[in-house]
């Protein structure tokens, strides 16, 4: 377009008398518009590439299925993340609540009882209820997570002093098993003035409990606190497994996606721990290599082992039994 607009001006100066002088320079600035066009052309070029390698160097989100029911928090330098759970099972060391006393209030507002079947996990639901099973003698009681504890992976729930002496636990720490029962989305409670009224709170089904606040009426009387017991699940329901037996006890110590790298912790740990390889595949069908220690045929032997400086600093540690 431009070019034709040059042309008629020129053609337009060619039936003048005047000597072309003025052409010449309607060129130079026609040129000049040109020359700045085309270096807009280049700059915008320029910033398109500078994007789409700034997209290209953005980290890719991540979506997961994983629900948050809690802000994640933070705990001696680890995050965890309090989620709801479509299934979890866990096996690791069980130890006692030592962070609260009879007549606290638990992480989710409730009071604690040590002779009641309470616990403490760090990222099943509060409230929600678990069955937990002593692999030793295969006894098995459900248990109230009401309150936020066992950071590590190795332990991995702690307990009131009633669920230790119906499960016949070892007070210094046992083996067991947790399975998630139940997860509740509405547990209201309101505070109880007595001990009975706070008990019934902590010991009711989870099933949509709603607990009033005793307070007196005109007369003095007390009014009763109306509890919903539909629900079928209620704490203890003590039973004897059939399935807690083991041979062997590993603690898998870090899982590699490269068995170099694997071989590599086995010659370290290997100077002082039986240490292996365990091969096998993922979810998705990836080969994995898990560098574990063992066997240990009894929990003293792998209690011993897990308080070793040399092991306890790996933050990956995990319990799993053959």
């Amino acid at each position: 377009m431009i070019r034709f607009l040059t042309l008629l001006i020129l053609l337009a100066f060619t039936h003048c008398t005047i000597v072309p002088v003025i052409p010449v320079a309607i060129e130079a600035v026609v040129k000049k518009v040109e020359e700045q066009q085309e270096e807009q052309q280049e700059e915008q070029q320029e910033e398109q590439q500078e994007e789409q390698q700034e997209e290209q160097d953005e980290p890719k989100k991540i979506i997961t299925s994983i629900k948050l029911i809690e802000k994640p928090y933070e705990m001696n330098g680890k995050w965890f993340y309090p989620q709801e759970y479509s299934f979890f099972e866990e096996v690791g060391i069980a130890k006692t609540i030592d962070d609260l006393k009879t007549g606290e209030k638990t992480k989710n507002g409730e009071i604690y009882h040590d002779e009641v079947m309470m616990s403490a996990h760090r990222s099943l639901p509060l409230p929600s209820v678990i069955r937990v099973t002593n692999l030793s003698n295969g006894y098995s009681v459900r248990v109230r997570v009401n309150h936020r504890g066992a950071y590590s992976n190795t332990n991995i729930i702690n307990l009131s002093s009633e669920v230790f002496n119906k499960l016949k636990l070892n007070k210094s720490g046992d083996l067991v098993k947790i399975n998630l029962i139940h997860q509740n989305e509405t547990f209201i409670v309101n505070e109880a003035y007595t001990y009975d009224e706070e008990k019934k709170v902590v010991e009711a089904p989870l099933s949509s409990v709603t607990i009033e606040t005793i307070d007196s009426n005109i007369e003095g009387e007390v009014t009763e606190n109306i509890i919903n017991e539909e629900s079928d699940i209620v704490l203890d329901g003590f039973e004897i497994a059939n399935n807690y037996h083991y041979d062997e006890i590993y603690v898998n110590i870090a899982t590699f996606s490269f068995e170099e790298n694997a071989l590599q912790l086995v010659d370290i740990l290997s100077e002082k721990h039986n240490a292996k390889i365990v091969k096998h595949k993922n979810s998705d069908g990836v080969n994995k290599y898990k560098v574990v220690i063992g066997p240990f045929k009894n929990i003293d032997n792998l209690l011993r082992i897990l308080n070793d400086d040399t092991i306890d600093k790996y933050e990956d540690l995990s319990i799993f039994l053959i």
